[in-house]
């Protein structure tokens, strides 16, 4: 049967109030329980015959005044149900109910849903309906508002909803009004003291929804557009984005059942980027098809170019609903949603946008946060914008049918001019030494800002790296093979201060491995010497930061010679000077010294002050191993005299070797001091290899200060950050490091356990030294537990690798030996 109401809560509140009585002197005065009375007024009950006369009564009302109390409606007007069926399989998304329900509960009168096309705003406003509807007696409608619709014919008009929602409310069906402000009166006085749930879905705009709130706040309106609703007044907002992946997991399962596995459904709903259009899309597909495993809708949804048309039911698919987004946008808009396909990593800035369309940033900023605004673009920090993937596809389907290729060329070919001018002018702030950073930096310049210091262009580069290593691989693509290279070797300029980089065992999987892979794939196939050349040396570099020593010096000595046959002078006294550097690493500190000084007598032929500053302060580690303390600090004031201005990165290098210098002549508690500082310099780089080696130092002050408790907790640190930064020449020093700070702190058993890591890692790489340092400090501990025998043979081994170092520790541990036999 229909649902019949009356008037008697709104009727009977206004005469309360015009009696200027609260709830509980009416009930008092009534014999009606207070309880009753507020359940009547809020429309939860119907007030018997009797406890209307009672109510009457107790207010004293005249004859004509009781009969608006008892008033009864046409029993034959039918209370509005409009909402749709909701939807049987409805999961996830109980945050977003809860939180819905709770505002109400709070006292919202406006819910404004809002999110992307597809993100799912009708589903949960017509459950939150469905759950709310018993709150409102006195109807619920719905209404669809067309705001993005590719359905024929023009949307409804604001004229037309409401004359729509005051015939569905008007008893007495009297004729509107042709006056829009007289139709705007009747229609909120239509909604005035109901209890009406209206839900205005697909709405084009704040400004839209404004115009049809109620006047009053008895009612309760759920909106949903492809807009912003924030800014609509009193709204409690809901911003919807595709649901975590448990809840994308929970959608495909509710509507498959026991079709699919956890995994099949977690594949599913990252192809389809947990949009819940795109998943229900999907599972209907399936659904459809009974002879289907999920492996056969997997292997549909794994072709990116396909993905929208596996996704197409018509009006109802992914495409068709971003067409509808696309279509309320002006041309030039269009034309930038549409170019945004080719940016070839996960984001953007303004400068890069900026230039796919030709136009400035501020410009560019001001579309992209347009796009945002209808989500189609998205933005996760200031400044930086992202499309969905299927919004990417879409746009990038899009800009193949709209657009002619040459006009795509030139637009992609803009953005990569704009990488390169920020790589490079980043490049070389970060290497101010090397000229190849610098000449690139002024080849490529496009006008566009630089970086004030350094910290500066390590913060760009880590918010762009990945951008930079995907815009090499389109640009090689795209056949551009210069653009990719340049790209390629100024994102090369940050390997050793990238504190993501994988290094060790994993190097062939490495960011920078790969964009070298590509660069001298482009120096083969163009034959160009001089790319070939630095390539080369950037591949080794990289090679001896993993220990695969055979492999970096063929590929270093390659790029010396060519180098050097390119007049390219400079430039191979610092690849020679890294072979010294791989040597160094090796323990070979003699040849390490000799290699260093070649390097050192070419930069200075050549007249490169920079790279002559470079190879002094590198050169003087294997000069400390060897304790030559007096030549070290020559070295040191022969660098920083060299330095450029500006280059604080090597400036505090230099400190770092003086605090060391310091320590080994004497005074750890200064040396602490000076490497604290020099830490703090390196404020903003992150846990890089510089640093980490800057924190092994101070470790060792401390240790040498006697405070070997805050040793070992330096030293723990710098461990870990070697281990995340793959890099085994640091990780095995600091392991040795800190097995001498834990046999201090009387911690054997994990000393020894450092220890023994240390000499696995420094036998797998080939360090002599280390590996003498490694048996050095096992026989310390053999002495502390009393184990003579062990104590001769760590002292044994350790003596020849420090003998074959030929390094002054060879002495002590030989002495040390012989009294160790005389006990």
């Amino acid at each position: 049967m229909p649902d019949h109401v009356s008037d008697d809560h709104s009727s009977l509140r206004l005469l309360r109030q015009g009696a200027m009585m609260t709830q509980e002197e009416l009930a008092l005065k009534s014999g009606v329980g207070t309880r009753t009375i507020r359940d009547i007024e809020s429309g939860k009950v119907r007030p018997q015959p009797k406890t209307v006369r009672l109510l009457a009564q107790a207010l004293g009302l005249a004859g004509h005044e009781q009969a608006l109390l008892t008033r009864v409606r046409d029993p034959l007007t039918v209370v509005p149900r409009e909402l749709p069926r909701a939807l049987r399989a409805f999961a996830g998304r109980g945050d977003h109910l809860d939180a819905i329900t709770a505002a109400v509960d709070n006292g919202a009168a406006v819910v404004a849903v809002y999110g992307m096309a597809g993100v799912g705003k009708t589903s949960l406003a017509v459950r939150a309906a469905h759950t709310l509807a018993p709150r409102y007696p006195d109807g619920q409608l719905f209404i669809d508002l067309h705001g993005f619709s590719q359905a024929a014919g023009p949307r409804p008009g604001l004229r037309s909803v409401l004359a729509r929602v005051v015939r569905g409310l008007d008893v007495a069906e009297r004729a509107l009004p042709d006056d829009m402000d007289e139709l705007t009166a009747r229609y909120r006085s239509a909604l005035a003291d109901r209890r009406v749930l209206l839900v205005l879905d697909n709405a084009v705009s704040a400004d839209q929804v404004e115009a049809l709130l109620p006047g009053t706040s008895t009612s309760l309106v759920l909106a949903t557009s492809r807009r912003d609703l924030s800014s609509v007044a009193s709204a409690h907002p809901v911003p919807l984005e595709p649901p975590p992946m448990r809840e994308a997991v929970a959608m495909i399962g509710a509507a498959l059942a026991d079709r699919i596995t956890t995994d099949e459904a977690v594949a599913i709903a990252e192809r389809c980027g947990r949009l819940p259009l795109a998943m229900g899309l999907a599972a209907a597909r399936l659904h459809s098809r009974p002879l289907w495993q999920a492996e056969d809708l997997l292997d549909r949804l794994a072709d990116e170019d396909r993905l929208l048309d596996e996704l197409d039911m018509g009006h109802r698919g992914v495409a068709a609903a971003l067409r509808a987004s696309y279509l309320e946008l002006d041309p030039d808009h269009r034309r930038l949603l549409r170019r945004l396909g080719l940016v070839p990593g996960d984001d953007v800035d303004a400068h890069a946008a900026a230039a796919l369309c030709g136009g400035d940033p501020e410009q560019a900023t001001a579309m992209l946060e347009a796009l945002v605004d209808v989500h189609l673009a998205e933005t996760r920090s200031s400044g930086r914008y992202r499309l969905h993937d299927l919004v990417r596809r879409f746009a990038t389907r899009l800009a193949a049918l709209e657009e002619a290729k040459a006009d795509l060329d030139e637009a992609l070919q803009r953005m990569l001019g704009v990488y390169l001018h920020f790589a490079y002018h980043a490049a070389a702030r970060l290497h101010p030494n090397k000229r190849r950073f610098t000449e690139g930096a002024a080849a490529h310049d496009k006008g566009l800002p630089g970086f004030a210091d350094q910290p500066a262009a390590l913060s760009w580069f880590q918010t762009e790296r990945g951008n930079l290593e995907a815009a090499v691989v389109a640009a090689a693509r795209a056949d551009r093979l210069d653009e990719a290279w340049h790209l390629a070797t100024a994102f090369n300029a940050f390997f050793v201060h990238d504190p993501d980089t994988d290094l060790g065992g994993r190097m062939r999987d490495s960011p920078h491995t790969a964009v070298n892979r590509i660069a001298l794939d482009i120096a083969h196939r163009t034959g160009d010497t001089r790319k070939e050349a630095f390539t080369l040396g950037d591949a080794g570099r990289q090679l001896v930061a993993a220990g695969r020593h055979r492999e970096a010096i063929d590929y270093l000595h390659r790029s010396v010679a060519l180098k050097r046959d390119l007049g390219e002078f400079g430039d191979a006294a610092l690849t020679l000077a890294n072979i010294g550097i791989l040597y160094r690493r090796s323990g070979r500190f003699e040849e390490s010294i000799e290699v260093h000084e070649a390097a050192l007598a070419q930069a200075e032929a050549a007249g490169d002050a920079a790279a002559a500053a470079l190879i002094s302060t590198n050169m003087v580690v294997p000069m400390l191993r060897l304790g030559r303390f007096a030549a070290t600090e020559r070295r040191l004031a022969a660098a920083e005299r060299r330095l450029d201005a500006g280059d604080e990165h090597n400036r505090i290098r230099i400190e770092v070797f003086r605090g060391v210098l310091v320590r080994e002549l004497g005074d750890p508690a200064k040396a602490a001091d000076m490497h604290t500082a020099c830490l703090r310099a390196y404020r903003g780089d992150g846990a890089t290899a510089d640093v980490t080696a800057t924190l092994i130092e101070l470790g060792v002050d401390l240790l040498r200060a006697d405070r070997a408790g805050e040793a070992a907790t330096r030293l723990e640190r710098a461990v870990e950050d070697a281990v995340r930064l793959a890099d085994p020449s640091l990780e095995r020093t600091a392991r040795n490091d800190l097995g001498r700070a834990l046999a201090a702190s009387d911690r054997l058993d994990a000393a020894v356990a450092e220890h023994e890591h240390a000499a696995a890692l420094a036998t797998s790489y080939e360090d002599t030294y280390e590996l003498g340092r490694a048996h050095h400090g096992l026989a310390d501990a053999a002495a502390q537990r009393r184990d003579t025998a062990g104590e001769l043979r760590h002292l044994r081994w350790a003596a020849e690798a420090y003998a074959e170092c030929g390094v002054p520790e060879a002495t002590v541990v030989a002495e040390r030996m012989d009294q160790v036999r005389q006990r």
